[in-house]
């Protein structure tokens, strides 16, 4: 107790009077632009057909959050408990993922808000940002 730490340096991590430098601007802007590079490059392995689904997903009937699909993939709502289900496209406006060993398709129905009507008769509703 009672010690402080009252070393300087000259490199980019130096402690000055115990407090850590931040990066400087230059080195936070390209992890930024790296980051977002590497998005893009994400993004371009997804199907168009699958990217404009991104988003969370409740269902129709009784606003049950179900989860997020992000890239080709359903993150499901954590008090599912389920692991993340890959996407595949079938057909124009169908898609179809597994689940607990199960196939289930869906068709991909645009109007006001972009639904996704599931071969068991669930419904499910894209969530407005």
């Amino acid at each position: 107790m009672g010690n402080s730490c009252e070393c300087e340096g000259t490199n980019e991590n130096e402690v000055l009077h115990g407090v850590v430098r931040p990066p400087p601007d230059d080195v936070v802007q390209a992890v930024g632009a790296a980051a977002a590079m590497k998005e893009k490059a994400y993004d371009l392995n997804v199907p168009p057909e699958i990217a404009k689904l991104r988003g969370t997903w409740k269902t129709e009937n009784d606003g049950q959050t179900m989860g997020k699909i992000e890239g080709t993939e359903v993150v499901w709502d954590s008090l599912f408990n389920y692991s993340r289900s890959p996407l595949r496209l079938v057909g124009p406006r169908l898609i179809e993922m597994e689940l607990m060993g199960q196939v289930h398709q869906a068709e991909v129905v645009e109007s006001d808000v972009l639904r996704l009507v599931w071969s068991d008769g669930e419904i499910w509703a894209r969530q407005r940002y």
